[in-house]
């Protein structure tokens, strides 16, 4: 038995005695890639990584490479490096616009085979040239924690439905379901914004959702923790002649449901979203229970209005991002994608809405 244990102690230490050991300052840590489209067999990559200077400010470093596959791009990376690239810092990776209408799905095999590329990944699509966009300079932390931050930021507290490396391959790969991921776009070489979704048809862009649809659309496909909303009501008195009157609505809390009322095909159901939140500002005269009561049923009104629209767009281009078949597949005996998929465009799919105003708070 002591021989055993003798032998148990030893083997970690000796194990760890093989293990190649690397100097942090040896290395070029990508911390993001982006992908553009050359031409139709050319793909030109570029990797991001930061630098830390003496005076403990970030300088942002890339290098770029075209090539015809992901492969072979990482490949010429290391070739114009000077030190060696590891992938296990990667925030972020963007695929430009162009790219995105042709296919992504090789850069994502690309990134899940690599097993030192996390999963929760931000993937996003870049609105012009992902190349441009790494060369800005954004913040005093790096470019990588920039974009990263504000995609984190906008899926927590505002309109961008959660999503990343992993979310967007499950959701590409399963039956019933197409994916998306958040647009972002350049507004100068310090300033980025997010820019809206793109829809994917398998793994081609073939829609977007603008930016100012986006909160309609996360509640369809995602729910609100935090966030905020403001509703513009029309109704104008006499003394406010010429002036907006809107309320913003805070600390939304959101569900959505898929509703089957008719399993045959094509199917009738209905998206029932349900919404709480509380009025942190109001800009008309007095927020009276009959004001409150006006803004629960325009904010119902515009979400379903908008809602509708959306889901009408999305059967006309036969692409399903709220997961509608997988939810039928799950709720359906017997249950046929062909069949489905034949039927889709005449489904009977209204979304239905409710609104509550939980607080008004002390507005004047």
């Amino acid at each position: 038995m002591k021989r055993w244990a003798i032998i148990l102690i030893l083997t970690p230490i000796l194990l760890n005695g093989c293990v190649q050991r690397e100097i942090l300052d040896d290395l070029n840590i990508e911390t993001a890639l982006g992908y553009d489209l050359v031409d139709e067999n050319t793909i030109e990559g570029t990797g991001l990584f930061a630098r830390y200077l003496s005076d403990k400010t970030t300088e942002n470093v890339t290098i770029s490479a075209s090539a015809g596959s992901t492969r072979e791009i990482f490949g010429k990376l290391e070739q114009r490096s000077q030190q060696p690239l590891v992938r296990g810092g990667l925030e972020a990776v963007l695929v430009g616009e162009s790219l995105a209408h042709k296919g992504v799905i090789n850069i994502g095999d690309s990134l899940q085979r690599d097993p030192s590329v996390g999963s929760r990944v931000y993937i996003a699509v870049v609105k012009g040239s992902s190349k441009e966009l790494l060369n800005g300079e954004y913040g005093h932390r790096g470019n990588a924690i920039f974009i990263s931050n504000l995609l984190e930021h906008n899926i927590r507290k505002r309109d961008v439905p959660e999503t990343n490396l992993h979310l967007f391959l499950f959701n590409h790969f399963q039956e019933g379901q197409t994916a998306y991921l958040p647009m972002i776009r350049q507004l100068d070489e310090k300033n980025m914004e997010i820019a809206g979704v793109a829809l994917f048809d398998k793994d081609k862009v073939v829609a977007e959702i603008p930016s100012e649809d986006m909160f309609y659309f996360k509640l369809l496909v995602d729910k609100y923790s935090e966030g905020s909303h403001i509703v513009k009501l029309n109704k104008k008195g006499k003394s406010t002649i010429g002036k907006k009157i809107e309320a913003t609505i805070n600390s939304l809390d959101s569900k959505n449901n898929i509703v089957i009322k008719n399993n045959g095909l094509p199917p009738k159901m209905e998206i029932k979203v349900k919404i709480k939140g509380i009025i942190k500002e109001y800009t008309g005269e007095k927020l009276s229970p009959k004001i409150i009561t006006t803004i629960e049923k325009k904010m119902v009104k515009d979400i379903e209005k908008h809602g509708n629209k959306m889901i009408n767009m999305f059967k006309e281009k036969k692409i399903d991002p709220l997961g509608i078949g997988q939810h039928l597949k799950h709720e359906v005996r017997g249950f046929d994608f062909k069949k489905w998929e034949a039927s889709y465009p005449q489904a009977d799919i209204k979304v239905k809405a409710d609104v509550k105003i939980v607080e008004s708070g002390t507005v004047e």
